[in-house]
């Protein structure tokens, strides 16, 4: 049955119904009100299990708490918008990294709210099993990641941590592999979006 255009509230819901995007409607409170069948798709597949549910429960743990502090930003209209790189949890219990963008919206359910659009990347995923990737990176690897995540050249990182440029550069190639990264930029990214390295912290840390 064709949509009727006189109708703009079904028409909108239609189109993005059909749209593919994947988007949710998040109330005052952080709770989801509608989703998207894309949406659906990426974090259980069914509506019933995420209607009604916070946001950040399905924002990998090591990110919540930032992500949380952002969305409070825009539920409280400090800022309009927000997009991050961070790691949302699928429905099989693991974790796929992607970007989500917040934009304020109001005038339903009584207060302000917002639209959570989500770009999953697909190259990079986290298993259930290891929701911080903490474990799985060497005390040296977390050194150099920190000197990457400040800027520091390969040369000055080899000074500080008195190792070889070979050294480090073996040893940052491990992290890229590791984060499945093509670029340093891409690595801190990716690092952040799974709470391996602390927001709101300078010099940066894990």
């Amino acid at each position: 049955m064709p949509i009727a255009v006189n109708d703009v509230e079904t028409f909108h819901r239609a189109l993005l119904m059909q749209s593919g995007i994947s988007m949710a409607v998040i109330d005052a409170e952080g709770g989801i009100l509608w989703a998207s069948p894309s949406f659906l798709h990426y974090f259980s597949g069914a509506g019933e299990k995420v209607i009604g549910e916070h946001l950040s429960g399905f924002i990998h743990p090591g990110a919540k708490e930032h992500l949380g502090y952002l969305m409070a930003e825009v539920l409280e209209g400090r800022r309009i918008r927000f997009s991050e790189e961070v790691a949302m949890a699928r429905g099989n219990g693991g974790f796929v990294v992607g970007t989500l963008v917040g934009v304020a919206v109001s005038g339903f359910e009584g207060g302000p709210g917002l639209i959570a659009l989500w770009q999953p990347d697909g190259s990079l995923t986290v298993s259930a099993s290891d929701k911080s990737k903490k474990a799985t990176v060497s005390e040296m690897g977390r050194r150099i990641l920190e000197g990457v995540a400040r800027g520091l050249s390969t040369a000055k990182l080899a000074s500080q941590l008195h190792m070889s440029k070979n050294g480090i550069s073996y040893h940052l190639g491990e992290l890229m592999r590791q984060f499945q990264a093509d670029n340093r930029t891409e690595l801190v990214s990716r690092a952040y979006a799974v709470g391996l390295l602390k927001v709101g912290t300078w010099p940066p840390v894990t």
